[in-house]
């Protein structure tokens, strides 16, 4: 099954600079050993340069909280190991609640934090061994089921502590590179040791325990992409078909490849930067040009492994996405957790400009963050702390993440037969009937039973797992009185509300509909609903004193 050794020739930029890193890695001396006061020095300068750059330092964690974690972390540094002080480190940047403001092994030579010998990655259906050593080739395909005799979502709870994340995204890049390190393990209190670590493994029906041995200091990230999936030169790697296009060529920045089979155009956007000869604007040129040229029917601009770079560049490319969107040619967007920083902003200009379908799933940073990390290096240890030093509201709301209209989960068999079910979804794509007109058929035909059936229906399909329930039900619920099923508009927005409670907008439409169909009773107590949830809610206040008279 394990058949291939290395990743195709289409990878060798990124395993060149991997090895190179590698050798600077290998290269360099043990960490130095630093005395506690040393160290406590690193951490007051770290918590001052905090509070000096960030935009708001405390936008999600409150100072009597934040001071208390680092007068703890302060005091127990003399009876700490280097490991556990570092992540103590890591555990304060957390608690600020961006993903910008860091302590990161994946971009510090300074850690010194060995991996174990194997790739994890967070698929679908589990975490499960992706690729190895040759030495460990056995395990690969085995789902991890515990470390250190730890639970595996027990596991994943811990490390997502020490995670920096605008959204529960960011856990499913790092909680895999973390907890593939025995030194985060160790001061996790999920290995005994710094060198070592105990998984348990389920592969075959049959559950195993092994111990690996720490090797090498993991080559650092590249500035902007993702490279989760890409397996080091010389391991042995799970995927036995040919290497999906996403996959292909991480470091090379813009990728624009025809599909005339498919009439379609797939533009891969690595990192939101200019490469020697092509800025943004003229790759953007090309996708439409050539989308012309071939008249496609599709564009699919793949974010995937975008990590960041420049937000200020994307201009251009957003403004010939919409000059090349028509009734004849439809954009999809492929998004997922490597989605980060200022490929955000290209979301957002998307989601609000154009009719994109986005695809995948959601992106491991928010509409509305804090960014542009500011660099700064602790005098003893020499380790980074980075800050956000801006608060962007590119996305103009609070979602946690841009949503995703079709979910497409990648499995570990998946991965394994080289398919990518999300650029298949989007050369498949054909537009369904209406939602709402499916949600009247429902209630139609089944009433208050049929429309909540249909609804728990929805919102359970896998490829509606990351829609916006909250905009798409209760507008779908308000087109079905406005399409004139007067009948069905109440049973529909009262199966919509009682799916989505929280949802002001769900409790308005039913007020509403209930209001013009005479349902004086519904309509009052929905909006009480609805101003409980939203006491300045000022459109509920007008139906609710409507539905008393």
């Amino acid at each position: 099954m394990f058949t291939r050794l290395f990743r195709a020739v289409t990878l060798a930029l990124c395993l060149a600079s991997a090895q190179v890193a590698a050798a600077a890695a290998a290269a360099a001396p043990p960490p130095q050993q630093l005395t506690a006061e040393q160290w406590r020095e690193d951490l007051a300068f770290m918590v001052a340069d905090m509070k000096r750059r960030h935009a708001n330092l405390y936008h999600t964690v409150d100072r009597q909280t934040f001071d208390a974690a680092v007068a703890d972390l302060h005091a127990r540094i003399p009876t700490l190991e280097r490991d556990e002080i570092i992540v103590g480190m890591m555990r304060i940047a957390a608690l600020v609640g961006d993903g910008h403001t860091r302590v990161d092994p994946r971009k510090d030579a300074k850690f010194q934090f060995p991996s174990l010998p194997i790739k994890l990655y967070a698929f679908d259906d589990g975490l499960f061994i992706r690729a190895a050593k040759p030495a460990q080739a056995s395990l690969i395909g085995a789902r991890v089921v515990a470390i250190g005799g730890v639970p595996i979502d027990e596991a994943i709870k811990r490390v997502a502590a020490i995670i920096s994340r605008d959204n529960p995204m960011a856990d499913l890049v790092l909680a895999p590179l973390y907890l593939s390190m025995p030194d985060i393990l160790h001061a996790l209190r999920m290995s005994g040791r710094r060198d070592r670590a105990t998984l348990t493994l389920e592969q075959g029906g049959r559950r195993r325990t092994v111990q690996l041995q720490a090797g090498e200091v993991d080559p650092l990230w590249p500035p902007d992409t993702d490279i989760s999936l890409i397996t080091p030169e010389g391991w042995v790697d799970a995927t036995n078909g040919p290497t999906p296009v996403w996959l292909q060529a991480p470091l090379d920045y813009h990728r624009l490849i025809e599909l005339p089979k498919q009439r379609a155009i797939y533009a891969q956007l690595n990192m939101v930067a200019n490469i020697d000869g092509q800025s943004i604007g003229d790759f953007a040129t090309k996708i439409r040009e050539r989308a012309e040229a071939i008249k496609a029917r599709a564009i699919i601009l793949d974010l995937r492994l975008n990590f960041g770079g420049n937000g200020n560049l994307r201009t251009k490319l957003v403004r010939q996405l919409i000059k090349a969107e028509d009734d004849d040619t439809r954009l999809f967007v492929l998004t997922a957790r490597g989605t980060f920083s200022a490929s955000q902003f290209i979301l957002d200009d998307l989601d609000r400009l154009t009719d994109a379908i986005f695809i995948g799933e959601p992106a491991s940073s928010s509409p509305t963050s804090y960014g542009d990390a500011y660099r700064s290096i602790m005098p003893n240890s020499g380790i980074a702390i980075r800050t956000s030093i801006v608060y962007w509201q590119e996305g103009q709301n609070f979602d946690p993440w841009t949503w995703v209209d079709v979910h497409t989960p990648l499995q570990f068999a998946d991965y394994a037969a080289g398919r990518d079910p999300a650029l298949e979804a989007a050369l498949t794509y054909a537009d369904g009937r209406p939602l709402e007109d499916r949600l009247q058929q429902a209630a139609r035909e089944g009433g208050l039973a049929g429309a909540r059936a249909f609804v728990q229906s929805y919102i359970t399909v896998p490829a509606n797992r990351y829609a916006n329930r909250k905009l798409a039900l209760p507008r779908a619920a308000e087109m079905v009185f406005h399409k004139g099923h007067r009948d069905e508009a109440v049973p529909a927005a009262q199966a919509v509300a009682e799916a989505v409670p929280d949802s002001v907008d769900a409790w308005l439409v039913l007020a509403y509909v209930a209001l013009e169909t005479g349902r004086k009773d519904i309509a009052k107590s929905a909006a009480e609903r609805a101003i409980k949830l939203d006491p300045n809610q000022r459109m509920a206040r007008t139906l609710l004193e409507q539905a008393t008279k």
